[in-house]
């Protein structure tokens, strides 16, 4: 009996008899962070921003159209230079209706184009040529 309950005991204490899951997490973090994200923040932009048209490959033969970065911060009274890369495809920067909005840019299909943005505010826009090439100007 005596051997039957020594049995019990080591196969207790063998599976792990202090009720834990054997994994550590170790402490939280405490750090600060140094990321470089692109989101829509308080901070301050600077007085001017390049943002490249571009056309890549999805790996799969089909053209992906985007604007890089597809969000951008500036002053008011900073100026975003739109420049395409892609060569012979025709982009075009087209804005949502809002007060303030510079003009839109016609068709390029190669160099630069900028436009100022004299207004604080959150301007939207697109390639109509490409549907889901979509950027923003944040002027701050």
């Amino acid at each position: 009996m005596r051997l039957r309950y020594a049995a019990i005991a080591v196969l207790a204490l063998g599976c792990g008899g202090s009720g834990g899951d054997a994994y550590s997490t170790g402490p939280e973090g405490t750090g600060t962070g140094t990321g470089t994200g692109t989101g829509t923040g308080t901070g301050t932009g600077s007085p001017s921003a390049t943002v490249t048209m571009r056309q890549s490959d999805d790996g799969y033969g089909t053209a992906v159209f985007s604007f890089s970065p597809a969000a951008v911060a500036i002053t008011v009274g900073g100026t975003v230079t739109w420049s395409n890369e892609g060569g012979g495809v025709a982009h075009n920067v087209t804005f949502s209706p809002a007060s303030g909005v510079p003009a839109n840019v016609p068709n390029l299909t190669s160099g630069n184009a900028s436009r100022t943005f004299p207004t604080a505010g959150s301007y939207a826009y697109q390639c109509t040529n490409h549907t889901g090439m979509t950027g923003q100007v944040n002027v701050r």
